[in-house]
């Protein structure tokens, strides 16, 4: 079942409204975790201590304790694993990971920091998103003889509004009510989904300090390229449709991309209650990015038409964190990190005329990050920090959450369900020389793993 995105349903879809259901946006954990080798390595616990050059974006209010004129760069690396419902009978599915990499080459992040006596400016670069994968449902062949070993997901539901039901059950209904068609078996169509997002930013940031209090602020120019799409067909293998959400526009029946830009601020503050003990907060404003949702069939010649004004709204972020320092040597942070991510579907557009009329039928939760790190320096000739962290990533891909008493409702169940939350660990290290320092650290959990390069020198 779920035959997607009618024409005739165009004129029924608001004129602008938030994100959509394109599968390829189906159980992407999105991290919109700190810049910075150093912070990766204490499992992004940064914002009580920020206090080298990352602190432009991660908290600015941390610009003050540097004293020198810095640089800093990072490279960063992932691999991260989408899971698609590939088979299996609802609500007894089997879940498939397909791996998305990060294809960024040299610089993630890149800041030149400059204080000023009590006041502290800084000019910065960073890349938080960019992902770049694809992931398929269709039946599995033997290769030898053709025939199909693993089908596509499939489910029972009777006509009278009921929730699914086992083949059993349905059987049995059909046999009650002597009706070959009070229940039926529903299947998913084939459809091949691919994602490419990147989000950059160019930030200015500026600090100032008032005895033991600092308070910072940012501005950020933000641009955003996106292209989501899915690639349908009949069970029979018969073309179905295309859709596709993507910062483009059309023309002559082509899709023509251009990128999105918004401007966003975020502040912070660091208070230094004592020399072992500080504590620091900061809001990050989520830009919006107009991303419009394309489909094209084979009634309409292939060419795309535009369905839905659709917006992409990266989450608004709010942190508070702790550092604390007993000993000299040691340091140990902890941050809470709420992540708005209900903002990927606020006014939500679905693309099947069918669950249009449910309120709100999908979501994705706000959560809160905790976050715990370490850092203990040697005093070796050239000193020399180990580091480690751990942090919980609660679950908060988009899920469907409406009723399950329509084929479409259940076919959206099985595409977008609920969530897995992921533990991360995280080990890192670093050099320091009185001018120049260069950090290393891996994160890793179930279907997310991140390895990062950072140096940083001073004037």
């Amino acid at each position: 079942m779920r035959k997607w995105l009618l024409l005739l349903a165009l004129a029924a879809l608001p004129a602008a409204a938030q994100n959509t259901d394109i599968e390829s946006l189906s159980g992407l954990q999105f991290n919109f975790g700190n810049p910075g080798a150093r912070s990766l390595g204490m499992g992004g616990a940064f914002l009580g201590l920020a206090d080298d050059a990352s602190a432009a974006e991660a908290n600015p209010a941390g610009l003050t304790i540097l004293r020198k004129p810095e640089i800093s760069i990072e490279a960063r690396n992932y691999l991260e694993q989408q899971v698609l419902t590939t088979s299996g009978t609802f609500p007894n599915v089997n879940r498939t990971p397909f791996t998305h990499y990060s294809d960024r080459v040299v610089i993630s992040f890149a800041s030149v920091v400059y204080p000023i006596k009590n006041f502290t400016i800084g000019a910065y670069y960073h890349e938080p998103l960019k992902n770049g994968g694809a992931g398929q449902v269709v039946p599995q062949r033997n290769e030898f003889t053709g025939a199909v070993e693993t089908d596509v997901p499939n489910f029972f539901l009777p006509k009278n509004g009921q929730a699914p039901v086992t083949a059993t059950e349905c059987n049995n209904i059909r046999r009650q009510a002597n009706d070959p068609f009070a229940c039926l078996e529903y299947t998913v169509n084939p459809f091949l989904t691919a994602v490419d997002v990147r989000q950059r930013t160019f930030g200015l940031a500026g600090a100032w300090k008032f005895g033991k209090l600092s308070l910072g602020a940012n501005a950020r120019y933000q641009t955003f390229s996106e292209s989501s799409f899915t690639f349908r067909v009949t069970p029979t293998f018969a073309f179905d449709s295309i859709s596709v959400q993507a910062t483009a526009d059309v023309k002559n029946g082509a899709l023509v991309m251009k990128d999105q830009n918004d401007l966003t601020f975020g502040a912070g503050f660091k208070f230094e209650a004592t020399d072992k003990i500080s504590v620091g907060g900061v809001f990050k404003q989520g830009p919006k990015f107009v991303a419009p949702t394309f489909i094209a069939t084979a009634s309409n010649n292939l060419e795309f038409e535009k369905l839905a004004d659709t917006t992409f709204h990266i989450p608004d972020i709010y942190g508070l964190g702790v550092s604390v320092r007993p000993i000299p040597t040691l340091t140990i942070n902890g941050d809470a990190v709420h992540v708005k991510y209900s903002n990927l579907t606020d006014d939500f557009v679905s693309t099947v005329a069918d669950v249009r009329d449910i309120e709100n039928p999908y979501e994705a939760k706000d959560v809160t990050e905790l976050r715990l790190g370490t850092e203990y320096f040697f005093s070796t000739k050239i000193p020399f920090a180990l580091r480690a962290g751990f942090w919980r990533d609660p679950a908060h891909s988009i899920e469907w959450r409406g009723p399950l008493n329509a084929p479409d409702a259940v076919a959206a169940a099985l595409l977008y369900p609920k969530g897995e939350a992921q533990n991360h660990w995280s080990v890192g290290a670093g050099l320091a020389w009185p001018r120049f320092q260069v950090d290393f650290a891996y994160d890793s959990s179930k279907f997310y793993k991140v390895g990062s390069l950072s140096m940083v020198t001073r004037f």
